[in-house]
C-alpha cells in the first residue's frame, strides 16, 4: 500500500503545479473522511484502520475535479469506505474498487460539479506552486469532450483540463513501470485492460487516434491504479486477461454509445461485478479437467 502511495507523489506534486494548493486540501479532505468512515466501523473491534484507506482517499482525491467542492469530496470518501468496502466485511472483502465506487456516485449524484466545471492549467513556472489555485483561468470542457483541442504532446504531458491526477500519462507511465518493478501490480492487468483499449478504440473510434482517446480521461490511471486492485482484481490468470479484455471493451463502448463521455469508472465496476463468475467458472472447468 505505501508503495502505491509512494508512486502517487510525482503525480500529485504535478497535479499541485498545473491546478495549485487546493489540490492538497482536496487530498487532505477525502483522506480524513475515509479514515473517519473506517474508523467508525471498527472502532469497538481490536481491528485497526488498514493503511489502505490511505490508498482509497488518495486515489479518489485524484480523480476529481480540481474545483469540487470539499463537501462533495467528503461525501464522496464516505461513500467510498462505508459502500465500497465496510458493508462487505472491511479490509480484503470489497468487491468493488472503493475509489471508483466513490467517485461514480459523485459522478451520478452531482453532475455539474462532475462534467462541467474543469480548470485551465498553468503551463510555467511556478505555476500552481504559488497559487491557491488558478483564478484567471476560465473553466471549460474536458478534452474528452472537446475533440482534439490540444495536440498530443500536451496530452501525453497532462498540460489539460481534467481531474487532478490523471492528466500527465508520462508520470502514468512511469509509476506503472515502478508498480511493475517492485512487483506492487499485476502487469498482466494494465497490458490487457490499455490492449483491448487500444483496439476498440481503434475499431470504433471513428478515425480518432486511438492513443489520443488513451491519454485522455481516466483510462489509464485507471489501468495502472483501479484495475490492479489486489483485492476486486481476479486472481486466475486466464480471468486476470478476461478482465482487461471486458474493462478496455466497455469503457469504448460507453463512451461511443452513451451520453457519458468518460466510461471508465462504469467499465470497471461491471467488471468487478462479473470476476467473481467468470473466476468461479474458469476455476470450476480446471478442477474438471
Amino acid at each position: 500500500m505505501f508503495r502505491v502511495l509512494y508512486a502517487l507523489l510525482p503525480i500529485i506534486l504535478f497535479s499541485v503545479f498545473l491546478f495549485g494548493w487546493r489540490v492538497i486540501l482536496l487530498l487532505l479532505t477525502t483522506n480524513l473522511f475515509a479514515f473517519l468512515s473506517e474508523y467508525a466501523f471498527i472502532r469497538k473491534s481490536p481491528k485497526k484502520v488498514s493503511s489502505a484507506v490511505f490508498v482509497t482517499g488518495t486515489l479518489l482525491g485524484l480523480i476529481l475535479p480540481p474545483t469540487l467542492p470539499l463537501w462533495m469530496a467528503a461525501v464522496g470518501a464516505v461513500v467510498a469506505i462505508v459502500f465500497g468496502k465496510s458493508l462487505f466485511g472491511g479490509f480484503g472483502m470489497n468487491v468493488f474498487n472503493p475509489a471508483i465506487l466513490g467517485r461514480t456516485f459523485l459522478y451520478i449524484t452531482f453532475a455539474n460539479e462532475m462534467t462541467v466545471q474543469w480548470l485551465n492549467p498553468f503551463r510555467s513556472l511556478p505555476g500552481g506552486f504559488a497559487a491557491y489555485v488558478n483564478v484567471d483561468a476560465a473553466t471549460q470542457a474536458t478534452v474528452i469532450a472537446d475533440d482534439l483541442s490540444l495536440g498530443i504532446m500536451d496530452v501525453f504531458l497532462g498540460f489539460m483540463p481534467g481531474s487532478t491526477g490523471e492528466t500527465s500519462a508520462l508520470l502514468i507511465l512511469i509509476a506503472a513501470l515502478y508498480l511493475i518493478v517492485t512487483k506492487t501490480a499485476k502487469w498482466q492487468l494494465m497490458v490487457s485492460t490499455v490492449a483491448s483499449f487500444l483496439f476498440f478504440a481503434f475499431i470504433f473510434g471513428s478515425g480518432f487516434n486511438p492513443l489520443y482517446s488513451l491519454f485522455t480521461g481516466g483510462v489509464l490511471f485507471g489501468s495502472v491504479f483501479m484495475v490492479t486492485d489486489p483485492i476486486s482484481s481476479p486472481k486466475n490468470n486466464y480471468a486476470i486477461w478476461v478482465n482487461g479484455l471486458l474493462t478496455g471493451f466497455l469503457t469504448v463502448f460507453i463512451r461511443q454509445y452513451s451520453l457519458w463521455p468518460e466510461g471508465f469508472m462504469f467499465a470497471l465496476l461491471i467488471s468487478n461485478s462479473l470476476m467473481p463468475l467468470i473466476e468461479y467458472i474458469l476455476n470450476t472447468k480446471k478442477a474438471v479437467k
